[in-house]
């Protein structure tokens, strides 16, 4: 049997300073996000705005940046998109005119930004 391993890694907005943390996710009983530190205890962490958690999908742009949900790319065609979550599984892309965009068949995108900090992006497409 094949081993299948996989880097679990979330993003968040701090409420504090509203820099992004990276790291594990915990959400507690009464609903509040944290971002804490995985196995390198660098970085900034803390309580989140749960709206603004993103999971990493695994996969990369075309100059190596991470991917992560609620990320806005744009494809060597101009096609701008959003990733979201798919209760199914699986992470795509969705364009303002929600048409969907299959994240891992873009190998020539490259993140502009994410739906916090960049909305208006996905106006422009």
């Amino acid at each position: 049997m094949r081993e299948i391993s996989r880097e679990i890694l979330f993003r968040g907005k701090l409420i504090a300073s509203g820099e992004w943390a990276y790291g594990n996710l915990v959400i507690k009983t009464n609903g509040v996000s944290i971002i804490t530190p995985d196995d390198t205890p660098l970085g900034k962490y803390g309580q989140v705005f749960p709206e603004t958690v993103g999971q990493y999908t695994c996969l990369t742009d075309k100059n190596g940046n991470k991917i992560f949900e609620g990320d806005i790319l744009k494809t060597s065609i101009s096609c701008i998109f959003s990733v979201e979550w798919e209760k199914e599984g699986r992470f795509l892309g969705f364009t303002s005119e929600r048409k969907i965009v299959y994240v891992n068949r873009e190998p020539k995108a490259e993140v502009i930004g994410n739906i916090n900090d960049n909305p208006e992006l996905l106006e422009e497409s």
